[in-house]
């Protein structure tokens, strides 16, 4: 199958295709209206340009959170330099771009919001029954390690007939899962670069699930899933 507004022929492979449950059908999926939900209005709150008191709310990062999701964000944000982000070039120290992605409750997220943590980042399609094993575990990853900073984030890449993921796939991946991380989508093109594998001749294929986990300062630790002892490495919080 190749992804439209990729200029490189991009085949997904290698993972189990089946008819998955049935609960992911996206018409199952959460019909409530929470776009843009969350998104506190701060910018104005707190102290004015003269130094008045506007109502003593913090400002920026340590503002209450923007996001329906409820999760904390990063101080760190304008500290990263994004490095090497090309097919078959991303590897272990790689930075991760700045990307924008529309998450389960319609709000859009900037991943450097959570420069401050870990990322255990899985792309996944929904007619993928290979992803569906993993999702428990990625699930409960987020209920074991969120009090210690790692944030899983799984980027649902494509719906159960291949086509583009719609915010009511990502729902439904939600719901399912009882995902409390990140789940997301968006309609760039490079997200995938991390997990192409080079087949020669222009060509990538991507067997899913791909696994990246990413350190602070949105660096790549470890290409593939990682085993617990990894994580705690990588996470900021021992326990």
């Amino acid at each position: 199958m190749v992804l439209l507004g990729l200029s490189v022929p991009l085949v997904l492979a290698g993972c189990d295709s089946d008819d998955g449950d049935p609960t992911l059908d996206s018409e199952t999926a959460a019909n409530g209206d929470t776009a843009g939900e969350g998104e506190g209005d701060t910018a104005d709150e707190g102290e004015g340009e003269d130094g008045t008191d506007t109502g003593g709310e913090e400002l920026g990062c340590q503002a209450e959170t923007p996001y329906a999701g409820g999760w904390d964000i990063g101080c760190c944000q304008d500290e990263i330099v994004p490095n090497g982000w090309a097919p078959g070039a991303v590897n272990v120290g790689t930075i991760l771009p700045d990307w924008t992605f529309n998450d389960q409750f319609g709000d859009a997220v900037r991943v450097y919001d959570f420069c401050h943590e870990a990322i255990y980042f899985d792309y996944v399609a929904l007619w993928c029954g290979s992803c569906q094993a993993l999702a428990p575990t990625v699930s409960g990853l987020f209920d074991t390690y969120d009090q210690r900073g790692l944030m899983t984030l799984t980027y649902v890449s494509e719906g159960a007939d291949g086509s583009p993921a719609t915010l009511a796939d990502v729902q439904a991946w939600t719901n399912t899962y009882n995902h409390k991380g990140l789940v997301v989508t968006s309609g760039l093109q490079d997200v995938w670069y991390p997990f192409g594998v080079d087949t020669g001749g222009g060509s990538f294929s991507i067997s899913l699930p791909g696994v990246i986990l990413v350190g602070p300062n949105m660096k790549i630790a470890k290409m593939g899933e990682p085993t617990i002892q990894e994580i705690e490495l990588v996470i900021p919080d021992a326990p």
